[in-house]
């Protein structure tokens, strides 16, 4: 959560008001004190919230690229297992083919010796 400094309307009414007698030329060495001191605190108060919003992008830069990481990491491994599984499917159409072939040569076969075609049982 981003910490910022809280000003008063008193406090923001005083700041802007040293700020008008400083353009002017106007501020006394303790005016001019108090309002380096504003400055100082609004300096550290910018560079407070700008680390903190720095760090939050990137603890988020991080957790995305952690994210990337994991999702390319799946990604390999659902394209591994996309080969295969093709691999898998055209082996099985091999064996189909190598079983059709066999089965056609049992058939003719069966004809040969018998001399009509073999019905198959239902």
């Amino acid at each position: 959560m981003l910490e910022l400094m809280r000003w008063s309307n008193d406090k923001a009414a005083r700041f802007q008001a040293l700020r008008e007698r400083d353009a002017r030329g106007e501020l006394s060495p303790g005016e001019r004190a108090e309002l380096d001191a504003q400055l100082a605190a609004l300096d550290a108060d910018e560079a407070n919230v700008l680390g903190q919003a720095t760090q939050r992008l990137r603890d988020e830069a991080e957790a995305m690229a952690k994210e990337t990481a994991s999702l390319d990491a799946k990604a390999r491994e659902l394209l591994r297992i996309s080969e295969e599984e093709e691999r898998l499917l055209a082996d099985a159409r091999a064996t189909l083919e190598r079983l059709s072939l066999r089965s056609v040569a049992l058939a003719e076969d069966y004809l040969r010796v018998m001399g009509h075609e073999l019905v198959p049982s239902h």
